[in-house]
């Protein structure tokens, strides 16, 4: 008896996607089909992003598949792509920010600033090789 990968049970699906990283679950399985797009936001992957082990080109892809307006939490590593920050469009309902590897505090501020209504937790890690 064979098994189709669309035969799996959620909970199985689930299993899957609890190895993989927010960045990987999207860009493996977002759009392939309805049940597995609905898995993805039921679980939380475009909500809470995690960009912070992904270099500059796969960044600019994957910006593509983020929903900017359900995103609650961001992790951004400054010194995996310096730019990550600077992409990122007005985020509504951003309330976490964690900045990593940070070179330039004012990218930070004004970011930041830019979510001050709705952000309540920032946490900003300086590069130990880089002054800020």
């Amino acid at each position: 008896m064979v098994t189709l990968f669309n035969d799996l049970p959620d909970l199985s699906l689930i299993e899957i996607f609890s190895y993989l990283s927010c960045v990987d679950a999207l860009w493996c399985f977002n759009n392939l089909n309805i049940r597995l797009t609905r898995l993805l936001i039921e679980r939380g992957f475009y909500y809470h992003i995690n960009l912070s082990s992904i270099r500059y080109h796969r960044f600019k892809k994957i910006l593509s598949l983020l929903r900017f307006n359900v995103i609650q939490s961001l992790v951004i590593d400054c010194y995996s792509s310096p730019l990550q920050l600077r992409c990122c469009p007005y985020l509504p309902h951003l309330r976490i920010l964690k900045v990593k590897g940070v070179r330039n505090v004012v990218d930070v501020f004004n970011f930041a600033q830019r979510h001050a209504i709705t952000l309540t937790h920032l946490t900003v890690e300086s590069s130990e090789y880089f002054e800020t």
